[in-house]
């Protein structure tokens, strides 16, 4: 009988998988349909991706729940090893490896045309009343361009940071905000599972694009573990596993193709 039970044992230990590394992810809140936390754990594509990633370079992924500020802090501080849709800046590169990318980015303007002054471009914002209040997440950056706007001392809306990016729908819908700014994957989240439905906003522009990746950090991996980790990347998008992942969210908007930056 205690041979077999630890035979047994034997056998589902040999069974787990060897991890030779672990890495700390941190997630905000609720970022659909990239990060999604539920009961269970994460899902997500990011989540998904993420994992593909750590599982072929070996490592276990471990996801902490942080609000983006919080979790760029922790990065700094060694706390953490990664973060998802982190855009390039020269910058960042004294905190950041970046691998990728995942996403292409698209941040556009939100909001019931109905109800806001029309634009036809960036600049045109600026021109909108005070009294117009628009929702931006705390920590992110929205290119160039918007930040040498919002730093005019005329600048027009009132801007409202926010922690997460939960319930951007819902400070729309309560009137808390007149617009917001979001990832034109997350209006297209909204559309495909009916919460744009009696509703009338809109993307009214298209405010900055630009590549997003996996940052990692430097002060917890080094450049060999970084190859390590762009070498599985590149391995999963040659063997179409980031694109298999990918077309069950998002299947209109293409994966870009690899290009790390260490």
């Amino acid at each position: 009988m205690h041979k077999v039970f630890i035979s047994s044992i034997l056998i589902l230990l040999l069974s787990l998988p060897a991890y030779s590394c672990q890495l700390r992810m941190g997630a905000d809140s609720s970022f659909p349909p990239h990060l999604n936390p539920n009961g269970s754990g994460w899902q997500g594509l990011s989540i998904e991706l993420a994992r593909a990633l750590a599982e072929e370079a070996g490592c276990e992924l471990v996801i902490y729940q942080s609000p983006w500020r919080r979790s760029l802090q922790l990065i700094a501080q060694g706390q953490l090893d990664m973060l998802s849709h982190l855009s390039f800046s020269e910058q960042r590169l004294a905190d950041f490896r970046f691998i990728g990318p995942h996403h292409q980015e698209t941040v556009v303007l939100i909001g019931d045309p109905k109800r806001l002054p029309a634009l036809e471009n960036l600049q045109q914002l600026a021109t909108w009343p005070q009294e117009l209040l628009l929702a931006i997440l705390n920590g992110a950056y929205y290119g160039e361009a918007f930040e040498q706007l919002i730093a005019l001392d005329d600048f027009g809306p009132t801007l409202v940071e926010i922690r997460s990016h939960e319930d951007k729908l819902a400070l729309l819908d309560t009137g808390r905000v007149d617009a917001v700014l979001e990832d034109q994957s997350t209006l297209y989240h909204w559309r495909q599972t009916g919460q744009m439905q009696h509703r009338s906003y809109q993307q009214l522009l298209v405010v900055y694009q630009n590549p997003v990746y996996f940052g990692f950090s430097r002060h917890t991996i080094s450049e060999e573990m970084a190859i390590r980790l762009d070498e599985a990347w590149q391995r999963l998008y040659q063997r179409g596993k980031l694109q298999q992942i990918r077309a069950r969210y998002l299947p209109e908007l293409p994966l870009p193709a690899p290009a790390a930056i260490f």
